[in-house]
């Protein structure tokens, strides 16, 4: 038996037009790939509760010089050195100490916006124009500062301030509390000497399951450019 092959049309416009349909599916695999892989770096530092750290995650896709094979997809964190650090202490785990100073300066929840942990800091230190020192029943350095948003705080939730900040005031903190909040001031920060973070974020294991569905990606979308 002999069989024989034939090739309808022009084989060379053939070939040229599933190279392009090929590149148009690399590079919107990537692209989906690497959003995909944004999309889960983001929702991991939500969980590790790292407010607007958790959103820096940017994603691009790089077309090669020599040919679609060589795109690439580049996932990467806005910022500078201190974002990157931040990100991999998180990742890792370790102690953040004080470059210049004695202590590190950490934003209270009544400096946070809606009192919830990740909440958008309200004052930075360099603000605070009228604030005073003072040690607080557990041996913590707490920085009270006068603003004018404390009367408001008092007709707000009280209570629940109170709750949050229990390390802070200790017991009767509903009481001390309400009292802070009608002198017109507010503990703002806690000085540390040192904070030791723990690991809280996912990074390899989330990049290691996006780059092994990539390929499937890439090949789903060259089906649906072809119509198979």
């Amino acid at each position: 038996m002999r069989l024989g092959a034939a090739v309808m049309g022009d084989l060379r416009k053939q070939v040229a037009a599933e190279w392009r349909a090929a590149g148009r599916a690399i590079r919107a695999g990537l692209r989906e790939s690497g959003r995909g892989l944004q999309a889960d770096l983001r929702k991991d530092g939500e969980r590790a509760g790292l407010g607007k750290l958790a959103r820096v995650w940017r994603v691009r896709v790089y077309g090669g010089r020599r040919g679609p094979w060589e795109s690439s997809a580049l996932i990467y964190p806005k910022g500078g050195e201190r974002t990157r650090s931040a990100l991999a202490a998180f990742e890792e785990g370790g102690v953040i100490r004080a470059k210049s100073g004695r202590y590190l300066a950490i934003p209270t929840l009544f400096n946070r916006k809606g009192g919830r942990r990740g909440g958008r800091v309200l004052y930075q230190p360099s603000e605070m124009t009228d604030s005073f020192v003072q040690r607080s029943k557990r041996g913590r350095l707490l920085v009270f500062a006068r603003v004018g948003r404390a009367q408001a705080m008092v007709r707000g939730r009280v209570r629940d301030r109170a709750f949050v900040n229990s390390s802070l005031l200790g017991s009767g903190r509903v009481r001390r509390t309400r009292e802070i909040l009608n002198a017109g001031v507010v503990p703002m920060f806690v000085l540390l000497r040192q904070v030791r973070v723990r690991k809280r974020l996912n990074r390899a294991d989330i990049v290691r399951r996006w780059r092994s569905r990539a390929p499937a990606v890439i090949v789903k979308h060259w089906r649906e450019r072809d119509g198979r």
